[in-house]
This record gives structure tokens, C-alpha cells and sequence, in this order.
């Protein structure tokens, strides 16, 4: 969890950082979702080469000595040896709807926050940062 404390001079100035941070998302999601189609295409391929391998071999997709991959978990943080593709393109997926429920959510915060951006007052703006989403934002006259 990250946290951090910005101070803003205008709401104006709070929004253009908020527009700064939806692009920067955006163009992140758009990044891993090019990886993910890639991924999805090699999982494919690989999927029917283990199954091809495996009916040559007169076994099962399971007992392929190719399809052996290592999978721990410590303390939520996957450690992966040898990963398929499947195995990466579900945790890149998650991420990726992780991203866009940051995106969904900072669009939101942004729609509210342009009724303050309205109001022709300086003042001095506080805002309080949780995984890089507002959690508070303290407005001083």
C-alpha cells in the first residue's frame, strides 16, 4: 500500500493531476493489454503443442515433462518457476483489472471534484493519496 500527501493551489491544479494520472493508467492498461493478447496467443500454441506432445507420447498433458512448472506463494506475492504462459496471462490479467478499476474509480473522483474546480476561490488543497487513488481531500481557506 502506498501513501502520500500532495498539496494543490487550485482545485483546477488537483483536477490536471488527476487528468495526469488517468493518461499515465491508460496508457499502462493499453500496454498490458497488448502484452496479454500476445500471452493469450502463446498459451494457445502452447496448450495444443503439450496436447500434441502428450498424444504422441501416449500420456496426459500433466505428466509431460514440459508442462512442469513451480508455483509458491509467500506472503500474496507469486513466485513463479518456469511459468506457462496460462500461469502469466491470469496474473497479468489481474493486474490489468486492477488498473482499470483504479482508472473507473479516478474518473469518478474526478467528476465530483469538478463541482470545487467550479468555485473561483484560492485557496489551499490537501490531498491525501492511498495506492495512488484519493482517500481525503482537505481544503484550508
Amino acid at each position: 500500500m502506498t501513501i502520500g500527501i500532495q498539496e494543490f493551489s487550485s482545485p483546477q491544479e488537483l483536477l490536471k493531476y488527476i487528468d495526469n494520472m488517468l493518461n499515465d493508467l491508460r496508457r499502462k492498461l493499453g500496454e498490458l493489454l497488448r502484452l496479454i493478447e500476445e500471452l493469450r496467443a502463446k498459451s494457445e500454441r502452447d496448450e495444443k503443442l503439450l496436447k500434441l506432445i502428450a498424444f504422441l507420447a501416449g500420456g496426459t498433458i500433466e505428466e509431460s515433462p514440459i508442462a512442469k512448472e513451480t508455483v509458491i506463494e509467500i506472503e500474496k506475492v507469486k513466485i513463479m518457476l518456469n511459468p506457462t504462459a496460462k500461469t502469466e496471462l491470469e496474473v497479468l490479467e489481474e493486474i490489468a483489472e486492477s488498473i482499470n478499476a483504479k482508472i473507473t474509480r479516478l474518473h469518478a473522483i474526478r467528476r465530483g471534484l469538478e463541482r470545487l474546480a467550479q468555485i473561483d476561490v484560492e485557496t489551499r488543497i490537501r490531498v491525501i493519496f492511498q495506492d495512488y487513488i484519493p482517500k481525503a481531500v482537505i481544503i484550508t481557506l
